[in-house]
């Protein structure tokens, strides 16, 4: 937002010629005309600055934003203190034209029935395109690690690499019409998202048992509905989506997306329609410091067909975690602000899934452009 500032580029210069009676009128008319339009600018300027001070959302009392580009300000949320927020559970509304965020987190999935591990190391970065639409990229580099049974006893493997790529498009269709009130409308939107196989699943090498494959070789879509809703200090969110997922071909050793089969030897692998769903309930005990707790539960669900391919060739599985966590942000301004987050997921249910237990962290950078509304 802006400041107000005097205007101090317009001083009067000082004549020096000789003055005259003509010019003495001429003067006098002169200074009566300035008093009048001085008078009437100290009549109406309070009110012009309490209506803007009144009217919600980011306000350009500078002029220094073209007019024309002010509805590119997203809907001003009186009450929307800048959090970590959910793990797994997407954010409804969009990042402001201008506006982005860098977010650097981490899963570390343990597998202690299997005696392995997989570290995901993900780097997302979040642009607000244009009004109510977001574009999102997520880099992940993955470490993976195994010991008995995974491997032989008394020796322990260890592999390094990209994992699976994600870019994706959001729409915001609504927004929260009342922060206060639980059963307002909330913030809706839709997401567009793609996989791009740039992890390793070819070629794997026998001598490290497959912890070397970082990747699962299809291109993927997913459709998304995402819903939050302000009611303070609580906020409530969901997220249902739907991914089907390309056929592959892969080699021997390859692990399927369930984590535990192996194909026996080189094949077309059809992964069957892919279920997500996830929510959480936010209670933010500090506005000021975006301190707070979170209650996750997040789930997917993989059947034995495929919406466009036919009977799947991989396994069906599905399983439901929780992951309580915990939220502060510092440092915060009007421009920059950092939010950090922890949290552990344990598992509820699983089927054909290893038991899951996933210590996680993320921090995030938020930078607040000319359209934005964090730090307000």
């Amino acid at each position: 937002m802006g400041t107000i500032t005097p205007d101090t580029s317009g001083k009067p210069s000082v004549g020096n010629g000789r003055k005259s009676r003509n010019g003495f009128f001429s003067g006098a008319f002169f200074l009566i005309l300035l008093s009048t339009i001085s008078l009437s600018a100290l009549v109406t300027a309070p009110a012009s600055l309490c209506a803007a001070e009144s009217s919600p959302g980011p306000q350009d009392v500078d002029g220094d934003l073209i007019p024309d580009l002010d509805e590119m300000a997203p809907h001003y949320l009186s009450w929307g203190p800048n959090t970590s927020g959910p793990m797994f559970t997407g954010t409804a509304e969009v990042e402001p034209v201008g506006s982005f965020f860098y977010e650097p987190y981490w899963f570390d999935y343990l597998y202690p029935g299997l005696g392995s591990s997989s570290l995901a190391m993900t780097q997302r970065l979040s642009i607000g395109l244009i009004k109510n639409w977001e574009f999102d990229i997520a880099l992940p580099f993955v470490s993976n690690e195994a010991t008995a049974p995974t491997a032989p006893a008394g020796t322990t493997v260890n592999a390094f690499g990209m994992g699976d790529t994600l870019v994706w498009v959001k729409n915001q269709l609504t927004s929260d019409a009342d922060p206060f009130h639980l059963f307002a409308r909330p913030a809706l939107s839709l997401e567009i998202q793609f996989t791009l196989p740039t992890g390793h699943f070819l070629d794997l090498n026998p001598q490290i048992y497959g912890e070397d494959q970082t990747g699962d070789g299809t291109y993927n879509e997913g459709l998304y509905l995402i819903m939050r809703k302000h009611f303070k200090p609580f906020m409530l969110y969901m997220q249902l989506g739907d991914i089907i997922e390309n056929p592959t071909q892969v080699g021997t050793g390859f692990t399927f997306n369930n984590g535990i089969q192996t194909t026996p030897a080189p094949q077309t692998v059809i992964n069957g329609n892919l279920l997500w769903f996830s929510g959480a309930f936010e209670h933010v005990l500090s506005d000021r410091w975006g301190a707070g707790y979170v209650l996750e539960f997040f789930g997917e669900s993989q059947m034995g067909q495929s919406l466009l391919f036919g009977p799947a060739s991989a396994p069906p599985w599905s399983f439901l975690w929780v992951d309580p966590g915990v939220e502060i942000t510092w440092p915060d301004t009007d421009r920059f602000s950092v939010t950090w987050g922890l949290a552990m997921g344990v598992p509820v249910y699983q089927s054909n899934y290893p038991s899951t237990y996933t210590p996680m962290g993320t921090i995030t950078v938020y930078y607040n452009g000319p359209f934005g509304y964090r730090g307000e």
